[in-house]
């Protein structure tokens, strides 16, 4: 049974009382923070072993996206991890700021909920992030840490998926027809489901004909195309084509014209998952059309949220689910792991290759271009663009042969070298705090 005594400070909008029930601490400062480019003012009411938790009052109702992300980066600043408050006069917003897998930037992780009316979900997740006197000695920043992040992010939406996704995978793989060996049909049944996942995050943003709820209407409209005695037309009358010709081919030709009116408009998806798998090569496949139509129930009962910004549905999920569900099976077999190559890549390590080749190769894109360097750009960003690990260093003096050195050995990497007026010494952009840059340049200027 929730806590009725938190249920009731929330009715108050007592945020005060409610973190102090929770066991929370005073913070260390009340003054309110200005936040560039906004009226909002928040304010610390609670903090615990680091965590900081914010009430920011907004008397004109919630603010749009972009504010709520200008609040939460100037906090980020103040606090090193936050618990972020937004009080309108007939809702509240509670946030918390996810870092990304990749160790780059974050995602804002929604609980809306009116202010008379607090949902069981939320005060199970205050109950989860409560602190006994008993427990005091002993409780650690990790642990506080790890309690509140359980207690507000969105990862066991993922794993709830993933659990019934187990038995719906297993369900699906047993209906793939024309592949003798068992080990084969699930990784068979592997690549299509992930397919799928893929097209009902696109076709949510409209990008199949316009139509949100395409594959669900193409199984409908194939069946009334070629009637209701035949059985095994949806996966090679249609799945295929749209597979290998629509999504998988910058210029599609297909072989039968009805079919192409079916597939309608949609856009060339490279990388190779739509590419034609081997053992599409090698066997003569059938799957039954009622195989996907409780897929679809399953799929269906979900929210499929491609722009990373959860907005607190309890049955929603984002593209990461298809990098977890990735690593889940790709070594499900020996075979699968050692034969064919097949090997997970971590989102810390593709973000870091990511940021390290293509930021920069934009910005010698804008350069050539005759546009303005980016780089020279960021003398006025502050501490925008640096990593929370970054901002913990020390600021020293460099000599020409340092600077050197570091360009070289992080080439083309996010590091920018900053000049001060003088010209005498230079450092990192996380040193102009001072005021005293007044240009930047990449780590690959010419003559480092």
């Amino acid at each position: 049974m929730p806590n009725q005594e938190l249920s009731s400070l929330l009715q108050q909008s007592d945020f005060d009382a409610l973190f102090r029930r929770m066991g929370w601490d005073n913070p260390q400062q009340r003054s309110p923070v200005d936040v560039s480019e906004s009226t909002l003012r928040p304010v610390s009411v609670a903090d615990k072993r680091g965590v900081t938790a914010w009430r920011v009052d907004c008397p004109n109702g919630l603010p749009e996206r972009s504010e709520q992300h200008r609040v939460v980066r100037r906090l980020k600043r103040l606090s090193r991890d936050q618990l972020v408050v937004f009080a309108a006069p007939d809702k509240h917003l509670w946030q918390w700021p996810e870092q990304r897998p990749s160790g780059v930037g974050y995602r804002l992780v929604d609980h809306k909920y009116l202010v008379h009316a607090p949902t069981d979900a939320l005060l199970q997740r205050l109950e989860q992030a409560t602190f006994t006197i008993a427990e005091e000695n002993e409780l650690t920043s990790s642990a506080v840490l790890t309690r509140v992040r359980r207690s507000f992010n969105a990862d066991k939406v993922t794993k709830s998926f993933y659990r019934e996704f187990q038995k719906h995978h297993k369900n699906f793989a047993m209906k793939v027809e024309g592949i003798p060996a068992d080990s084969n049909r699930r990784w068979y049944a592997s690549v299509l489901l992930n397919r799928l996942m893929f097209i009902y995050f696109i076709q949510q943003k409209g990008f199949l004909d316009s139509d949100q709820n395409y594959l669900r209407s193409r199984l409908s409209l194939v069946r009334e195309h070629y009637g209701s005695d035949r059985f095994y037309v949806f996966y090679k009358q249609f799945l295929l084509p749209l597979f290998h010709q629509g999504l998988g081919s910058s210029d599609p030709v297909y072989s039968d014209a009805d079919i192409a009116a079916m597939i309608g408009s949609v856009p060339y998806v490279n990388g190779g998952i739509f590419e034609p798998h081997e053992l599409e090569k090698t066997y003569d496949i059938q799957i039954a059309d009622e195989a996907f139509d409780s897929l679809f129930d399953f799929f269906d009962a979900w929210r499929w949220h491609l722009d990373e910004n959860p907005t607190g549905d309890p049955k929603e999920i984002n593209p990461d689910i298809l990098g977890f569900i990735f690593e889940q099976y790709i070594n499900f077999t020996e075979k699968g792991q050692k034969e064919k190559g097949a090997y997970y890549t971590k989102p810390d390590v593709t973000g870091y290759m990511a940021a390290s080749t293509i930021l920069p190769a934009l910005a010698d894109r804008f350069v050539s271009a005759g546009l303005g360097d980016p780089a020279i750009l960021l003398t006025g960003s502050g501490d925008d663009y640096i990593h929370d690990s970054i901002l913990h260093g020390v600021d020293e003096a460099l000599t020409d042969e340092d600077l050197k050195s570091l360009s070289l050995s992080l080439y083309r990497g996010m590091i920018w070298r900053c000049r001060a007026r003088d010209g005498a010494r230079s450092r990192t952009a996380a040193s102009g705090a001072d005021g005293s840059v007044n240009s930047c340049r990449t780590s690959t200027v010419s003559g480092l």
